[in-house]
């Protein structure tokens, strides 16, 4: 068979069109450090790659989870560390405005500063993070979780949900904690749960009222008491006298004693009461030289201290002639005296740890995620590297071995291209 030079020369330029897109098919896998551009390099490690690739992404995403989740934690940590921080002070506080030896302005400059410890927490309680998401407002992430009205009481204003964030297949973590439950729904003694603002509020009222308050009422012989009843309901007290405690409840409507005398009288502790030539007023007699006792105020209706108490029991020492000793003493609720709100200060100190007890548990959590995640963000490298990326030693000696072979293919055909009869001739 016959072939024209225009054959032959039409062959030789395919043949170095083909070389040549090898060589470039070449260049470019050691340029990108890729051993696979399209799908037809290697179809079947293509589509393994491509699953790779989903898994890695999947990977990627779950590790940003974990780092958001992280940070956000981290945020409320610092937060309850600072609360837990204002409690501490507010018990240092409590404990000296207990002191008998402070007066008025000494207690009045101690309330200041609780009033002051409120305002920090209410601007705990409406921490953002650093993108601007409130840390305690639920999925309500822009809006301010506490707001004061125009009395100045703070509500909550939070939707008490509680926002989560995948950090595996089958793992969702939460991201923020009910800032209702933190704030809004401290438990403390028996009474129903309160806020924080309000236990503050409640710190320094109970300080400001401290030097007009005993906690308990005291009388050496004789005595005599007035009720001072705005809260009509169930009253209830301890008397002691020198046979006994009794504890006296009753149902009041007013300031009619008749139904406490009754009861004292029949409670058989030593001490005869009856009623005082002071109208309205209780006199009490020990029946022997002793100690005349009444502590422990429960009013119905009572639940915070108040700003001005006005429901209590006022206690005068009196001798044998009805002669008033020494000065008046009044008795509050005990949800007035100093010595409850560093009980009730103790409790929300549990129920902050209890919150910060679950944030150190997910922040844990994360950090064994954290480390799981990035072993299988490096093994799922490896696998896809070993399917995706260039042996580039292998490539340049390959690509060397074809330029060179191109070279001598270039090289003979220009001498075959001059064998010709005019060639020959000339």
């Amino acid at each position: 068979m016959q072939i024209s030079s225009k054959l032959f020369n039409q062959q030789q330029v395919n043949q170095f069109s083909e070389i040549n897109s090898e060589l470039q098919s070449l260049q470019g896998k050691i340029s990108s450090g890729k051993n696979i551009l399209v799908a037809s390099d290697d179809p079947v490690g293509s589509v393994e790659l491509s699953g790779m690739k989903v898994v890695k992404e999947q990977i990627d995403q779950y590790i940003k989870n974990v780092n958001t989740s992280d940070s956000r934690m981290k945020n409320i940590d610092v937060n309850l560390e600072n609360l837990t921080s204002l409690m501490v002070r507010a018990n240092e506080l409590m404990i000296q405005a207990s002191s008998d030896v402070l007066g008025a302005s000494d207690r009045e400059a101690i309330a200041i500063e609780m009033d002051q410890l409120k305002e920090q927490a209410f601007g705990l309680a409406n921490q953002q993070d650093a993108s601007g998401v409130f840390l305690f407002s639920g999925y309500k992430s822009k809006t301010q979780p506490f707001v004061k009205d125009i009395s100045g009481k703070i509500n909550y204003k939070g939707d008490r949900g509680v926002t989560s964030l995948a950090v595996s297949e089958s793992m969702v973590v939460e991201t923020n904690l009910d800032g209702g439950s933190l704030f809004q729904n401290i438990k403390v003694g028996n009474n129903k749960p309160i806020s924080m603002f309000t236990l503050f509020e409640n710190m320094s009222n109970s300080i400001r009222t401290a030097a007009q308050a005993v906690y308990a009422l005291e009388a050496p012989t004789s005595a005599e008491i007035e009720i001072t009843n705005n809260n009509y309901g169930n009253w209830s007290f301890d008397i002691t006298g020198n046979e006994g405690t009794a504890s006296i409840s009753s149902e009041l409507i007013g300031d009619d004693p008749i139904d406490i005398i009754t009861k004292i009288n029949a409670a058989d502790i030593g001490i005869t009461a009856s009623f005082s030539e002071n109208e309205g007023k209780i006199k009490l007699i020990s029946n022997q030289e002793g100690l005349i006792k009444i502590e422990n105020l429960e009013i119905e209706g009572i639940e915070n201290a108040e700003k001005s108490p006005t429901s209590f029991i006022t206690l005068n020492a009196i001798d044998s002639t009805g002669s008033t000793i020494g000065r008046s003493q009044t008795l509050y609720d005990t949800n007035q005296l100093t010595s409850s709100q560093l009980n009730n200060i103790s409790e929300t100190q549990v129920h902050i740890a209890n919150f910060r007890g679950k944030v150190g548990a997910r922040l844990n959590l994360l950090e064994r995620q954290k480390e799981t995640l990035n072993e299988r963000d490096i093994a799922i490298q490896k696998d896809m590297s070993k399917i995706g990326d260039a042996d580039l030693a292998k490539l340049v000696t390959e690509m060397q071995t074809m330029m060179t072979s191109l070279q001598a293919s270039q090289q003979a055909f220009v001498k075959i291209s001059n064998l010709n009869l005019f060639e020959f001739i000339r």
